[in-house]
């Protein structure tokens, strides 16, 4: 009966026939299911996953109103990028910390030294000593991004509100992109849909290879699917410079620079004015002058100093490069070679400028001697204070302060906040350079 039912119903003969061949075929074995799983995402992520920390910041905070000290934390993340315990993070991980620990996946937790950042650029170095009975470190795989392709596929790996490692994947949406925040615009970033949160600000991006190729480090707060990430050539390039020098080697074009904002045909923009130029300079050479608006480099906008030295930044001094500049509503197309800044410039400042003669002294520089209408015997310095700190960075010896010089100099600045003390009294002075 069953038999004859069955024949005679098609769609019932087919399903049964289906049914038959699944219950005879042969089980998939263990080996052949964890061939599948096992990905190239899931093999990069295994083989990256020890190099990624976990970035704990305790930050000090006084109430002006209550004069109380408070200590709050938050969390990012960074990654080993040398055996023997380099991490690159975001500048404003690490912002304003007085403690940083990073800790690994496997529960592994050390306290951090900071070794240097970048501010304009988004980019901080940090250095962990492990003990020597510690497992060895293992240092991600550093790839390019100058070969990105739009499309492919990329890894980001962070701790997205402090809940530790967390993978995420998308694809590269787009190369060269700039970013606005509050503070500023930020060029040439990697545009990638991977899910990017609070949290994940210093992590890897990784290509599906598993090396690094970026340094993951804003979301759009009102958009989905759009996260950036900071080109590993030039972060690599800013991390070896802080280590070797304590400062970004930003190539020198030999002019002082102001942000000026514009109102465009498309709207407000803001370029960089040439404030000064140093004689016998690139610039000089290049012909160059006072007032002239820097509009474009390397057939890219520039939107103010700030982004003029991120774009330098990614190269060595001696570097040439193409600058449209407008002089009198006229575009002057102009070539310029790079230089490291001279040491003449920075005697230039210290005895032209500020009219100062200095000495090493416990704690801090000691003003020798002062010239009458200098910078800053107008400002109300006299010989025998001290200078403690530069831009917030203290200078307790004249070499000290000579660098905070010429890194005030080399970011085409025309100006710097110096920390004085006289006695007991400390006093903070922008003063023009």
């Amino acid at each position: 009966m069953f038999q004859s039912v069955f024949r005679s119903v098609p769609w019932l003969r087919a399903v049964g026939c289906a049914c038959a061949v699944l219950a005879w075929a042969p089980a998939a074995g263990a080996a052949d299911l964890d061939a599948l799983r096992r990905t190239a995402v899931v093999e990069a992520v295994e083989r990256v996953a020890p190099s990624v920390v976990s970035i704990t910041t305790e930050v000090s905070q006084t109430d002006p109103w209550l004069r109380r000290t408070r200590t709050s934390s938050s969390d990012g993340s960074g990654v080993v990028i040398t055996p023997d315990g380099v991490i690159l993070t975001n500048h404003h991980v690490v912002e304003n910390a007085r403690r940083i620990t990073a800790s690994f996946p496997d529960g592994r937790r050390y306290g951090a030294e900071l070794v240097g950042t970048a501010p304009e650029l988004d980019l901080a170095v940090l250095r962990i000593r492990p003990g020597a009975a510690d497992p060895a470190l293992t240092a991600v795989e550093v790839g390019a991004s100058s070969e990105l392709l739009l499309g492919e596929p990329v890894i980001a790996i962070g701790n997205p509100f402090g809940l530790g490692h967390t993978v995420t994947t998308g694809v590269v949406s787009a190369v060269s992109r700039p970013l606005e925040t509050d503070r500023r615009v930020y060029q040439d970033f990697i545009q990638t849909d991977a899910s990017i949160n609070p949290g994940n600000s210093g992590g890897p991006l990784l290509d599906v290879t598993g090396r690094l190729i970026g340094i993951n480090t804003a979301i759009r707060p009102d958009a989905e699917g759009i996260g950036f990430a900071i080109p590993v050539d030039r972060a690599v390039k800013v991390a070896r410079d802080l280590i070797l020098f304590g400062t970004v080697q930003v190539p020198w074009l030999g002019v002082d620079l102001d942000d000026i904002a514009l109102r465009t045909p498309t709207g407000r923009r803001v370029a960089a004015k040439v404030a000064r130029v140093h004689p016998d300079s690139p610039a000089a050479r290049a012909g160059l002058t006072t007032g002239d608006l820097l509009m474009r480099v390397d057939e890219r906008e520039i939107h103010g100093r700030a982004d003029l030295n991120a774009h330098l930044a990614a190269f060595e001094p001696g570097q040439s490069f193409s600058l449209v500049a407008v002089r009198d509503r006229a575009a002057l197309p102009v070539d310029i070679a790079t230089v490291t800044l001279p040491e003449a410039v920075v005697d230039r400042v210290l005895e032209a400028v500020l009219g100062v003669k200095v000495a090493d002294s416990n704690g801090g520089v000691r003003i020798e001697a002062l010239k009458e209408g200098s910078v800053l015997f107008r400002s109300g310095a006299r010989p025998g204070d001290r200078v403690v700190a530069v831009n917030g960075h203290p200078t307790p010896t004249v070499d000290a302060l000579r660098r905070q010089v010429a890194q005030v100099k080399s970011g085409h600045r025309t100006s710097a906040l110096l920390t004085l003390q006289r006695h007991d009294t400390v006093g903070r002075l922008t003063v023009p350079f």
